[in-house]
């Protein structure tokens, strides 16, 4: 199948709608300069000429202007969020539209190429500036093309705009990206901001911007960074994580997303109990015995017993236990205003949901026993 039978049947258009495609590039070589832009004088019924530009269509009810177009190799498509878009085997022809009354994403356009229809899908390149004015992009086949022009067809009618040359021949020559992991810290503390980052390498034809959702997915949305890659060249990118997430997240969910394929990792959330405002060591709390607790009927933890083995009233008497629960580290309080003489505290420290979610038993427990004395 040669690349003309392709790009017809690839858009699912039958050969009766081809009827006239070939007309749109009748007149116009091969060489032709790039004078899209140029003004045509039209007459009008004094006969005075009046420039009427050529990138501004007419067909049935509907107008548009079309300006600046490029070639990009992803998008940012406006959906619910704004999200990035890339096909493989394709880069997107990028136009600047204003329509008079349509909506940009609903006037009737498609993208012909050398006399065949491509394709007539067009998403919107961000956010539109109002309901009339915005950016769109089709995806084209990565191909060497004679010409492409976008043509307005409506209410039987049908205007053409031919895409400049220099435009066109930047279609045939496309990126090729080779992305890193994400490089980010195991774990982090709870409110912390860190760092994370990732390299990517430019190995296709053409100079190009990498475009990807770049941080951690905590929000609705997460934000867009663009790198200027050079062919043949690799840079790096470093992103600052804010902790705006939630101080009871167990883990910050990273992605990269360039539209074609996806990183992901995580960084864990350590939570450590500060000491500093907690009463001093006590060896007069003893701790008797401890065991795991496995979170079937109570949240997991540690718990165990503890005596008073002085002859003095302790006071403001606390239990620091820790442990290891599937891949991270856990620990948590739990309080006593007064313990007497050779009494016996039954005390429990729990964990918490975080630790639940893990589904693993409790090891590597460590126990700090503190309280002050009455003496």
């Amino acid at each position: 199948m040669d690349r003309r039978t392709y790009l017809a049947t690839a858009v699912g258009l039958g050969s009766g709608s081809l009827t006239g495609c070939s007309s749109y590039f009748e007149g116009e070589n091969e060489t032709a300069t790039n004078d899209s832009l140029r003004d045509t004088p039209t007459a009008d019924s004094s006969g005075t000429e009046t420039p009427v530009p050529r990138n501004r269509l007419s067909a049935g009810s509907h107008t548009v202007t079309l300006t600046n177009p490029r070639v990009r190799a992803s998008i940012r498509d406006a959906g619910v969020h704004v999200d990035v878009f890339a096909e493989r085997g394709s880069q997107f022809l990028v136009l600047d539209v204003e329509t008079d009354v349509t909506r940009v994403k609903q006037f009737p356009v498609r993208v012909v190429a050398d006399g065949e229809p491509i394709t007539d899908r067009l998403s919107l390149v961000g956010r539109p500036d109002t309901k009339t004015t915005g950016a769109i992009g089709f995806p084209l086949p990565v191909s060497e093309y004679e010409g492409v022009a976008v043509v307005l067809e409506a209410d039987g009618e049908s205007a053409r705009w031919r895409v400049p040359d220099a435009v066109v021949e930047l279609l045939a020559r496309a990126p090729e990206f080779v992305v890193g992991d994400i490089e980010a810290p195991s774990s982090v503390r709870s409110g912390e901001s860190f760092t994370a980052s990732f390299a990517v390498t430019n190995d296709g034809s053409r100079d190009a911007r990498f475009l990807a959702e770049f941080g951690h997915t905590l929000l609705s949305d997460t934000g867009e960074v663009e790198v200027a890659v050079p062919v043949g060249e690799r840079r790096t990118h470093t992103s600052t994580i804010e902790p705006y997430y939630e101080t009871n997240v167990a883990e910050i969910p990273m992605i990269l997303d360039w539209g074609i394929d996806t990183h992901r990792t995580t960084v864990a959330v350590e939570r450590e109990t500060s000491t500093a405002d907690l009463p001093p060591l006590s060896d007069a709390l003893h701790i008797e015995s401890s065991h795991p607790i496995d979170g079937t009927m109570v949240n997991l933890g540690v718990g165990g017993m503890a005596r008073n083995t002085s002859t003095a009233l302790l006071t403001n008497c606390i239990i620091v236990a820790s442990g290891d629960v599937g891949d991270r580290r856990y620990s948590g309080i739990t309080r006593r205003d007064r313990l007497g003489p050779d009494q016996i505290w039954e005390w429990e420290v729990a964990f918490g949901d975080e630790a639940d979610a893990q589904r693993a038993p409790v090891r590597n427990i460590e126990i700090e026993a503190r309280a002050e004395s009455s003496s």
